[in-house]
């Protein structure tokens, strides 16, 4: 499992077009790409426990991050594309799915209860991971595709892109957990 220290830099480095997506993806096996993004789902899923239905309402105006309900809702519709951009670039005849992100920021509703969130979760990280574990022995390292914002991508790009995606979402939800206390307290 990656360590922030060494993730962070290295999805910054591809974020800000110091090095592409293809080339970070090449810096760490795609064993450590799969067991870091299923430790930050974990983290994801444990930072729900205990919250309350306001708490993962509350949206701060003078901060720019979405709600807890809206930053769950998006990360569960969004792994729709991943899983289908996995299964597209392997071997594998599993389903794809058929509501799937196409654009940023899809999937985010306000006001999901916080035990609704907890369960669509569990059963989104099932989803994730039977995708994963279906297609991460069962595709061609060497195969490409051209994807209009992220480059040239293989099997490992689309994992650490998955991957970032989940980390971005994990700090506002963080963020948005603490916040909510405070201003509840």
């Amino acid at each position: 499992m990656l360590t922030s220290e060494v993730l962070n830099p290295l999805i910054n480095s591809a974020f800000t077009r110091k090095i592409t997506w293809l080339e970070a993806s090449s810096q760490h096996s795609l064993d450590e790409f799969v067991e870091t993004f299923y430790g930050m789902r974990k983290r994801v899923e444990e930072t729900l426990v205990g919250m309350t239905d306001a708490q993962v309402a509350f949206a701060a105006p003078s901060h720019p991050f979405w709600s807890v309900s809206e930053s769950i809702t998006h990360l569960i519709y969004s792994q729709g594309y991943y899983i289908n951009k996995l299964l597209d670039i392997s071997t594998s005849s599993m389903p794809h799915i058929i509501e799937a992100a196409r654009g940023f920021g899809e999937g985010a509703k306000i006001g999901i209860p916080a035990e609704d969130l907890r369960k669509r979760m569990v059963f989104a990280t099932e989803q994730v991971t039977t995708a994963i574990e279906g297609t991460r022995h069962d595709h061609d390292p060497k195969r490409t595709e051209v994807n209009e914002f992220f480059g040239i991508c293989n099997y490992r790009t689309w994992m650490l892109l998955l991957l970032a995606h989940e980390v971005d979402h994990l700090k506002q939800i963080v963020a948005m957990r603490r916040l909510s206390r405070v201003e509840s307290a």
